[in-house]
């Protein structure tokens, strides 16, 4: 954008210059061929990612200087455009509205005062004959003002877009929550029932397709009923909450973990064999049988579960019923056990 006006500003300074409304003398070969060079590096840095180490990544701050000096330069030659020309400094204003506030630009504005008081202090001093003394002052005080107001206006929209950015991050963590909420379970964070049954159907096809093993697991947590009526609903939800910890960092990130409803959980196991599947649940079982509890340290937790591995074009119902009977097995069988489907 600041290469595009500049160049828009070089063809308004060359057809000046050729019309003799700018100073025949006027050096814009110079000047922007200057002004090009340095943006080129303004361009190098950002792209490259340099500008990063920068307090202002972004450079707009150098950027506007640059754009203030070459045009001060400018204004010198300008003659009796001199009052048309000053709206450009209002140009470089509007490039730092979106990324400065009304401090800055503040400071920013000061600046150009300053850049043209001293044009007007040069000419005073260099072609004394030349200057008009109340064309000088009017300039003076008519880009002092509409910078005021510019600062004030441009502070103002700086704050709206602050706020409006705002509004959209909340606005995405809110949804980002939200999401959470659809698929995450609450007390465990582990993914909930509807979620899973998505999951399962898609993994169910993949399987089928590639010919891939995938196994299917239904732990259901032993006696957990007991635990509630002897030390509460709290301290169940502690059970819970340990069990979906242990099982979280114990099993694979490529396994599926969730909550299916009440002490029941469920886990997929792509691409692994049966032995496999049942010596992770093992390790499980005994690292949750191993856990100690702090509000009652006599209780020892097991569980029970069921396995079994997808056959080609089974569905999901199908799947999910040799799971749970693989599961009543286990029970059957005195509880706290694997039992392979």
């Amino acid at each position: 954008m600041a290469i595009y006006s500049y160049c828009l500003l070089w063809f308004g300074t060359f057809v000046g210059v050729e019309l003799t409304a700018f100073d025949p003398a006027t050096p814009h070969i110079t000047i922007f061929t200057l002004l090009f060079c340095v943006n080129v590096v303004f361009y190098i840095l950002l792209r490259t990612g340099l500008s990063e180490r920068f307090k202002d990544p972004s450079l707009t701050v150098l950027q506007m200087i640059t754009g203030i000096l070459a045009v001060t330069a400018v204004l010198y030659y300008s003659r009796e455009l001199r009052g048309a020309m000053l709206s450009i400094y209002l140009m470089i204003m509007t490039f730092g509205v979106i990324s400065l506030d009304r401090r800055q630009l503040l400071r920013m504005a000061i600046f150009i005062q300053s850049c043209f008081s001293l044009l007007l202090i040069g000419e005073g001093m260099l072609v004394p004959q030349q200057v008009i003394f109340s064309y000088q002052l009017g300039h003076w005080f008519i880009l002092a003002l509409v910078l005021g107001s510019f600062v004030y206006v441009g502070g103002y929209i700086h704050n709206l877009q602050s706020r409006v950015r705002e509004q959209r991050e909340h606005l995405r963590e809110a949804h980002d929550r939200l999401a959470a909420i659809a698929i995450r379970d609450d007390l465990t964070g582990l993914y909930n029932r509807r979620y899973f049954m998505g999951r399962l159907e898609e993994e169910m096809s993949l399987a089928s397709r590639s010919g891939s093993s995938l196994h299917l697991a239904i732990i259901d947590l032993d006696h957990f009923k007991q635990v509630n009526d002897t030390y509460g609903h709290p301290a169940g939800d502690e059970v819970i909450r340990r069990f979906s910890a242990i099982a979280s960092i114990g099993l694979r990130r490529s396994d599926i973990l969730a909550r299916y409803g009440g002490e029941e959980f469920v886990v997929l196991f792509p691409h692994v064999s049966t032995i496999a599947c049942v010596s992770a649940l093992d390790r499980l079982r005994e690292e949750f049988a191993a856990q100690k509890y702090p509000f009652a340290d006599e209780l020892r937790n097991t569980f029970s579960a069921g396995i079994v591995q997808y056959q080609h074009n089974e569905t999901v119902q199908d799947f999910s019923r040799r799971a749970d009977q693989a599961l009543y097995q286990a029970k059957a069988n005195g509880r706290n056990c694997v039992v392979k489907g």
